[in-house]
This record gives C-alpha cells, structure tokens and sequence, in this order.
C-alpha cells in the first residue's frame, strides 16, 4: 500500500466519497461494468472541479477534485479556507452528509470566500449540484 499525504482527499484519510453523485448528464460509477444500459456519453461535457486550500489567499496545502464528499476526513474537516471553482455550481455545508449552514458558489476565485459568506474553516462537506449557473 502507497503512503499517502495525508491532505490528500481519500477514504484513506476518513473521506467519505458521495456514492449517488450526479449531475446530469454525469454520474459517479462505482464500476464501469455496472453502467448497465445507461446512454454512453457523446460529448465531453465539462467536469465539475474545484481546488481546495487551508489558507486563506490560495496558500498551504491544497488539493484538487471533481468529486463531491459527504465527509471531507481526517485533514479537511473544518480547514477550508480559500478555492478555485474551475467549473460547475457547488454547495458548501457546516456540517458532513450535507447538513447545516450552506453556501453556493459558481465559478471562480475565491480568495477568502468565507469572509463574506460566512465564517471560516467550517465546511465538512460540499457536492457539485450543476455544470453550470443555469440548472439542468
């Protein structure tokens, strides 16, 4: 078994994937082979993503993902303090499994973000909810 950093975002470090993750057209597969008749894609939509930092101003350790967390583990929990929203609309919660306090964000810089949208080093899960700001 590989040493793993431990900011790195992995059950092996207490994080908890959200194994029903969907935003449509996209969905989380567990295995290729249980795809069943689900329609093969024909083009590329783009992948939610966001890069996470325990800093505020983009500094310290971060990490980068496409995934949505019910629980963010071991590191993460309660540590984020600054993102890049690469792409997607993202829902932010106080507390794992996508309870408490929430804050949306879109895509963008966000330097600081719980400054102005709550208070910092509080989130212990996030999801991706669309591909862009008008829902699907």
């Amino acid at each position: 078994m590989r040493d793993i950093p431990k900011t790195e975002l992995s059950p092996d470090n207490g994080c908890i994937i959200d194994t029903k993750w969907n935003v449509a057209p996209l969905k989380y597969h567990a295995c290729a082979a249980s795809m069943g008749e689900a329609p093969t894609l024909t083009e590329a939509p783009p992948m939610p993503e966001i890069i996470i930092y325990d800093h505020a101003g983009f500094r310290g350790a971060y990490a980068r993902t496409n995934l949505s967390f019910l629980f963010l583990g071991d590191f993460w929990n309660d540590r984020i303090s600054s993102l890049i929203i690469v792409s997607g609309v993202w829902q932010f919660f106080r507390d794992d499994y996508y309870k408490g306090d929430m804050w949306e964000l879109g895509p963008g810089y966000y330097e600081c973000f719980f400054m102005e949208k709550g208070p910092d080093d509080v989130v212990s899960s996030f999801k991706a909810v669309s591909l862009t700001w008008g829902r699907q």
